[in-house]
């Protein structure tokens, strides 16, 4: 499987490769400027320009930047090509050079393209990575180290673009830069559960007014006492869908079950929070769910039954209070374990002993246990998580009168870390 993937977020390359002329920063005293860059299969192939850049801001803050007009009628692979011999001369695909950055500044989500050539004309079948960003600089990394030491990969001179790789309804503009190379090296693999105590780059670049980062859990208590969790801020006057997001290495499994269960810490009760789900070419699938507690703990799920076949989805995003319109407030929240939710089972496990009446219940539901309860979590038939309670005691009384009629499944979990799933079914 090619490793093909993309990162936002600031890297730093290296760029050590025989005599590979790099950065390509299109600046007059860097390289790619005054190169001799041609045009193909774009219908008439307007030349590539070099212009003042459209937003000297956030991740770019160069002065130039390459231009491409992708017309409505040029090919999807229409492209541009580096002079064979010279612009950016000879160098083999080795370790060192395996990873190539580029930023792209886009209206509209498409695949980005780049392959090598030798002076033959033989070359490795371009790579391809989406955009997830518009309007905005973004930081694309596609990984070659699959062909390191091929015939086609050495001795190479030459460096195809296909900037907006897609069937056009409309002619596009599209903006890229700072081409640069740097070394494979290989870390640890980024896939779910992913817990974020791993001592490793995870990715996570918040945007549109989100800040965030890998911190040490501010509350460890309740559900979740591990070490370290994402913490992320809206900050004042932020987009409502400012959020945070995390590239993954391997695709979402979810051949065991389509939800998606988060710990959340929210200063806010009853807020939706959104997780989005991304697949190349901008595919993508969404859902909210409330949280249900403040200052504390809890587990959210997103039920995707029913999206996901086919898809392979290495992209989790996360906004918090996506509610439009409403700007940021400089609130601060947190997230930790992502994983593919357990599919819940109708049947009671039986690790501890619990009893609970009545049922059917009308209004107030009981549960009781000879070890502590220390949680309960509250499902639908969907297996939707509805409701997390942590009572820390034996017995608990639950106000269910305002619940809809209907099944639900009740996760208990003990001081210990047993459980029991009960049905019961509310009039």
């Amino acid at each position: 499987m090619n490793k093909t993937y993309f990162l936002i977020a600031s890297l730093v390359f290296v760029n050590i490769a025989l005599s590979q002329n790099a950065p390509i920063d299109f600046e007059i005293d860097g390289f790619g400027a005054d190169w001799t860059w041609t045009v193909f299969e774009n219908d008439t192939n307007p030349p590539l320009e070099i212009v003042a850049n459209p937003d000297p801001s956030g991740i770019n803050t160069s002065e130039t930047v390459a231009k491409f007009t992708a017309l409505q009628l040029g090919q999807p692979f229409a492209g541009v090509e580096s002079l064979h011999g010279s612009d950016i001369g000879t160098f083999d695909l080795t370790a060192s050079n395996a990873l190539v950055n580029i930023m792209v500044y886009k209206t509209k989500i498409s695949d980005i393209g780049i392959k090598y050539v030798t002076p033959s004309g033989a070359a490795q079948m371009e790579l391809k990575v989406a955009n997830t960003q518009v309007n905005q600089w973004e930081l694309i990394t596609i990984d070659f180290s699959d062909y390191i030491g091929l015939p086609e990969t050495t001795g190479l001179d030459q460096i195809v673009i296909f900037p907006d790789f897609i069937t056009r309804d409309a002619d596009d503009v599209i903006y890229f830069d700072n081409i640069s190379f740097g070394p494979f090296e290989p870390g640890e693999i980024i896939e779910l559960p992913v817990d974020f105590e791993l001592d490793t780059d995870y990715g996570i670049i918040g945007f549109e007014g989100a800040e965030s980062s890998v911190v040490s859990n501010p509350d460890v208590s309740g559900e979740n006492t591990s070490e370290t969790v994402v913490e992320t801020t809206k900050t004042v006057g932020a987009q409502f869908y400012a959020g945070t997001a995390m590239g993954l290495d391997t695709p979402i499994n979810f051949s065991e079950s389509e939800s998606i269960s988060i710990k959340t810490w929210s200063p806010k009760a009853d807020i939706p929070v959104r997780l989005k789900l991304e697949a190349a070419g901008g595919v993508f699938i969404e859902l909210d769910t409330n949280t249900t507690q403040e200052n504390q703990w809890e587990t959210l799920t997103w039920d995707f039954s029913g999206q996901t076949s086919g898809i392979d989805f290495t992209t989790v995003v996360v906004f918090f209070e996506f509610v439009p319109d409403l700007p940021g407030d400089g609130s601060t929240y947190y997230y930790d374990d992502i994983e593919v939710a357990q599919s819940l089972s109708l049947n009671s496990s039986e690790s501890f002993s619990v009893s609970s009446f009545p049922n059917p219940v009308n209004d107030t539901w009981n549960v009781s246990s000879v070890d502590e309860i220390s949680q309960i979590n509250i499902y639908n038939i969907l297996g939707e998580n509805i409701k997390t309670v942590s009572p820390h005691m034996n017995t608990y009384s639950l106000e269910m009168s305002h619940f809809n009629s209907g099944i639900y499944l009740m996760k208990i979990v003990s001081s210990k870390g047993e459980t029991n799933t009960l049905k019961v079914l509310k009039n």
